[in-house]
């Protein structure tokens, strides 16, 4: 368990990497004292009693006396789990109000935002699903499935459960791929002659502009006019596409 992946999975969920160090120890040694802890860790004993009490405030560590001793244990790891969910509804709780402070007078109806890298084009399809709204698309899928492969899987199972259909416009190179078999979605294909290393999304009144390269670049426009003039080019292209 002392692998470095083991660690930032502890550490996303909300444990410093100190926390993350000692609770896998504790659960690899058992029932231990502080200056144990300190030995096996060659941490400095007052970071250790502080990382424990931490700990233990999380409910992750507990605590027992033996002849006026005190020895830590690591609960049980299901408790992580309830972190995770615990973390979760607090950020509920303030989704709301978060909202209501976007919702203000300083956000335009013509707003533009950037997203980089693959992070950043997961944001893109994610407000799609999010919208639940049908959309339309042209561009290289072949290069989004390479970029997005293990996402992608999640993409098109959380589409079809909120029944989001899709007409999209790939080119040649990508018949038979993986994701064009998927439902929902009805393709067409043009020649590779007019092949662009951009792809495009329109959904309701948003636009997404996505350049694919190894680090993607995605500019989302979020503009009724120009949403429009993009679904007007889509349609030449959807005329001049064959299925």
């Amino acid at each position: 368990m002392e692998r470095v992946s083991d660690l930032r999975i502890l550490e996303h969920i909300g444990l410093t990497r100190n926390e993350a160090i000692i609770y896998v120890e504790l659960l690899r040694i058992g029932p231990t004292l502080a200056r144990n802890v300190a030995r096996i860790t060659n941490m400095h004993r007052t970071s250790v009693y502080n990382c424990l009490q931490r700990l233990q405030k999380k409910g992750l560590v507990s605590t027992t006396g033996y002849d006026k001793k005190t020895y830590f244990e690591a609960v049980d790891p299901g408790k992580l789990h309830s972190l995770i969910k615990e973390r979760e509804q607090r950020l509920l709780n303030v989704l709301p109000e978060l909202k209501k402070l976007r919702d203000t007078k300083f956000y335009t109806k013509h707003e533009v935002q950037y997203f980089k890298g693959k992070q950043g084009l997961k944001t893109v399809f994610e407000e799609i699903l999010n919208t639940g709204e049908n959309y339309i698309g042209w561009g290289p899928e072949k290069k989004i499935e390479s970029i997005l492969k293990y996402y992608f899987i999640h993409y098109i199972k959380a589409r079809k459960e909120k029944k989001i259909r899709a007409k999209l416009i790939y080119f040649e190179d990508s018949k038979g791929m993986e994701y064009t078999k998927s439902p929902l979605i009805e393709i067409k294909y043009l020649p590779k002659i007019f092949y662009t290393p951009t792809a495009h999304r329109v959904y309701g009144d948003n636009v997404a502009i996505i350049l694919l390269e190894d680090d993607p670049l995605c500019i989302l426009i979020k503009n009724k006019a120009i949403a429009e003039g993009y679904k007007n080019h889509f349609n030449l292209l959807w005329h001049m596409a064959k299925k």
